[in-house]
C-alpha cells in the first residue's frame, strides 16, 4: 500500500506508527540491564505505556513539511522514552500508588525502585541523540534538535515546580493555572517543532507546527482536569489530597459561596465518596465545565488556523484529525 493511499485512513496509519515506536520503546527501556527486580520494574512500564500522541504528532509534524517519517522516528522513541520517565517521577510527588484503575510503579515496586526507573529512563531517552547524530549528514541541525528539547524540557520542570505550590490553593488565580497547564504542554510543542525541523520545514512552517502541538497538548490537558474532577477513574479525592485542585473545580471556587464549601470539604483529614460528589455538584452549578469546553474549543479554532499555514497533504489532514478528535472528547464529557 502506498503511502498516498495509507493516508486515506488515518486511524490505521497512526496506529501503524505507534506500533512500531512501542516496539521499539519495550526493547529499548530492556537493553543492557540485567537485574532481574529492575528488568520487571521496565516491563511493568512497558505493559502500561502506550501513547500514541507524541510518536504521531513527531511523525506528521515532519512529513507535513515534505520530510521523510524515518527521520523523525529516533526524535519519537527520545519523547516517548523521556516522557514516561517523567511520568513515574510525577507519580512519586504527588504519591499515586494507584492511578487510571491501575497500580503505578510506585504502587507496585515502591519509592526507590521508582525513582531510579524515572531516571533510567530519562537517561535512555537522551542517550537515542547519539543514533539521530551517526545517521545525519547535518550535525548542525541535530545540535539545533538536542539545544530545543533542553529548553523546552526545563519550561516542562518549571511548570511541574510551579503546580505543586498549588495544592489546597483556592487562591490560585485561574489565569495562573491555566498558564501552568500551558506551560506543561511544551512537551507537545517539543514534539511538533522538533518533527518540523527535522522534515527542514520553513522556520513560518515549523512556528506554525509549534502553536499548533501547544495548542493540541493544552486540549487533552483540558480533558485530564474535566476527567479528573468527574472522578471517571477514582482519582480526585487523592489529587485534592496531594496535588492541585482541578481547573474546573478551581473556577467553581470563584463564587465566594461555592468557595466556601470547598474550602470545608478539602480541609477534612479523612475524605468519603460523597465529598467527591458533592464537588462534581458544585461545578455542574456553576458552569465550569461549559467553560472548559469553551476554552477547548478556542484553542482547538486557533490550532486549526495554524494548519492552514501549511501546505496541503495527507499529514496535515491527519494533524487536523487529532486535534478535532482531541476537542470531541472534551466536548463529549462536558455535556
Amino acid at each position: 500500500m502506498d503511502s498516498k493511499n495509507k493516508f486515506t485512513d488515518p486511524t490505521s496509519i497512526i496506529r501503524e506508527r505507534s506500533e512500531k515506536i512501542l516496539q521499539r520503546f519495550g526493547e529499548a527501556i530492556l537493553s543492557n540491564v540485567t537485574d532481574p527486580k529492575l528488568r520487571s520494574a521496565l516491563e511493568d512500564v512497558a505493559k502500561y505505556w502506550r501513547d500514541i500522541n507524541r510518536p504521531s504528532l513527531t511523525f506528521f509534524s515532519c512529513e507535513a513539511v515534505g520530510g521523510n517519517m524515518e527521520v523523525a522516528e529516533n526524535a519519537a522513541l527520545m519523547f516517548t522514552l523521556a516522557s514516561s520517565g517523567f511520568g513515574v517521577h510525577d507519580d512519586i510527588i504527588d504519591r499515586s500508588s494507584n492511578k487510571h484503575l491501575r497500580k503505578t510503579i510506585l504502587g507496585l515496586h515502591g519509592t526507590d525502585v521508582a525513582l531510579l526507573v524515572g531516571d533510567l529512563l530519562i537517561v535512555k531517552g537522551w542517550t537515542i541523540t547519539h543514533e539521530m547524530i551517526r545517521k545525519s549528514s547535518n550535525p548542525t541541525k541535530i545540535a539545533d534538535v538536542i539545544e530545543t528539547y533542553g529548553r523546552l524540557s526545563i519550561e516542562i520542570c518549571e511548570a511541574e515546580f510551579m503546580e505543586t505550590q498549588c495544592r489546597k490553593n483556592l487562591s490560585t488565580s485561574l489565569d495562573h493555572f491555566e498558564n501552568i497547564l500551558w506551560n506543561e504542554m511544551a512537551e507537545t510543542e517539543v514534539c511538533c517543532r522538533i518533527g518540523a525541523m527535522l522534515g527542514d520545514g520553513l522556520p513560518a512552517e515549523i512556528d506554525a507546527l509549534s502553536d499548533f502541538g501547544r495548542r493540541i497538548g493544552f486540549i487533552s490537558r483540558l480533558t485530564n482536569e474535566v476527567e479528573d474532577c468527574l472522578n471517571l477513574k477514582g482519582d480526585l479525592l487523592h489529587r485534592i489530597q496531594h496535588e492541585s485542585l482541578p481547573l474546573p473545580l478551581l473556577y467553581a471556587t470563584r463564587n465566594p459561596l461555592v468557595s466556601e464549601r470547598v474550602r470545608k470539604i478539602i480541609g477534612k483529614k479523612h475524605f468519603n465518596p460523597y465529598d467527591a460528589k458533592s464537588l462534581l455538584k458544585l461545578c455542574f452549578e456553576t458552569g465550569a465545565f461549559e467553560y472548559m469546553r469553551c476554552l477547548a474549543e478556542k484553542n482547538k479554532a486557533e490550532a486549526t488556523l495554524k494548519l492552514d499555514c501549511l501546505r496541503s497533504s495527507g499529514a496535515r489532514d491527519i494533524l487536523f484529525s487529532l486535534v478535532t478528535g482531541a476537542y470531541e472528547r472534551i466536548k463529549n464529557l462536558c455535556i
